[in-house]
């Protein structure tokens, strides 16, 4: 029932577009008072302004393309690249020292792994245990990648997580 309300109340706004799109449509720009034309003998009329414009017709809905016909097999695609990396761009010694912070993190993250034993664990606890495992295994793959920006914050997440687990044991 919420769902045609909701539905009903998206259409029914939505049928206001036309009349919104005249709203950000520029207006003719308005008339000036005409200056009285010296030349002109006295007791004669003032011009006659020009008729204001007819508003402006919304332009027509845009159609949508037809898909293409089917012709000669289409190229195989590319194989998977991966996307550019976006980081901020650090100096070497600051890369330097985040990329030794980075290592610090994963391995005092798997340090504190070894101090568990998963067989005493509760569910919740070994779900947190392969959250652990699986944050060090991309940060490690983001570390080969050279994105040394995202190795940290995994290799960090990790950490965290196994310090909290290792404080908490049931």
């Amino acid at each position: 029932m919420r769902l045609a309300l909701l539905l009903a109340a998206a259409c029914l706004g939505l049928t206001g577009c036309a009349t919104i799109k005249s709203w950000f449509v520029p207006s003719p720009p308005p008339a000036r008072a005409e200056q009285p034309d010296e030349s002109a003998p006295r007791g004669a009329l003032p011009p006659v302004p020009p008729a204001p414009a007819a508003p402006r017709a919304a332009p027509p809905a845009p159609v949508a393309p037809r898909p293409p016909a089917p012709g000669p097999a289409a190229p195989a695609p590319a194989p998977d690249v991966p996307p550019p990396v976006l980081s901020p761009v650090l100096s070497a010694v600051d890369e330097q020292k985040l990329r030794a912070q980075t290592q610090q993190r994963i391995d005092g993250a798997e340090q504190r792994l070894r101090q568990i034993d998963p067989a005493k664990l509760a569910s919740d606890q070994q779900d947190s245990l392969r959250t652990i495992q699986s944050f060090l295994d991309k940060a490690r793959e983001a570390v080969q990648a050279q994105d040394i920006q995202r190795a940290y914050t995994l290799a960090d997440k990790a950490f965290l997580l196994a310090d909290e687990l290792t404080r908490h044991p049931r």
